[in-house]
């Protein structure tokens, strides 16, 4: 019993730190307390500055094998989280925050709006992207024409929409018309092999 209550507090405390204003504590003592509470308790908001996430994003990607010889449709990434959640009492914190801290905090904070890396983790970020990608459509695009072994290259397309405060007009909320960047078409991974494409063969 005396062990859970240390525990509690040491959460309880740690918490705290998280949501409170920068301090000197929570500043000596970052990484234990980023590895405690990150994944697993994360939150967005701020204790005494709330931030709740002001965008939707909505995120999709295709996949085709080399030389684009076949291609898949689009599957909706952000659709798949949403159906595990929905209805479901204890959603999962992959569900919740793995795509959308991938894109937020990973690919968009480390590529400026023309897919340029800007920082050394620039490349390490594309890469976690494609992997929970990969990880999701792999059991699907087989059935579409392209066998999970055979995917060499991957596409993205991010649709963002601004959320309007609760009392707009509803003329204001039909009116926001969502942002479409595309993430242009490149190979799965630096190691993927090419075998060489005939003259011709372009992107879709």
């Amino acid at each position: 019993m005396l062990g859970i209550s240390a525990l509690a507090l040491y959460h309880l405390g740690v918490t705290f730190l998280t949501n409170s204003p920068a301090n000197t504590v929570s500043a000596k003592f970052a990484t234990p307390i980023s590895k405690w509470v990150y994944p697993w308790f994360e939150q967005n908001w701020r204790l005494f500055a709330p931030n709740p996430m002001s965008q939707n994003f909505t995120i999709e990607t295709r996949a085709a094998t080399d030389c684009y010889r076949s291609v898949t449709p689009w599957y909706n990434l952000s659709q798949m989280d949403y159906d595990a959640i929905s209805h479901n009492p204890f959603p999962g914190h992959t569900e919740q925050n793995e795509l959308r801290r991938a894109w937020t905090d990973g690919y968009s904070a480390t590529h400026d709006q023309s897919d340029v890396g800007d920082s050394g983790r620039s490349e390490m970020m594309r890469q976690y992207l494609v992997n929970i990608a990969l990880e999701r459509i792999r059991p699907l695009s087989g059935k579409d024409g392209v066998p999970a072994n055979a995917i060499a290259d991957i596409e993205f397309r991010v649709s963002t929409s601004d959320i309007p405060p609760p009392d707009a007009p509803e003329q204001m909320k039909q009116a926001l018309q969502p942002a479409v960047h595309i993430i242009p078409w490149r190979q799965i991974s630096a190691d993927t092999v090419s075998y060489g494409c005939p003259n011709g063969s372009v992107a879709p």
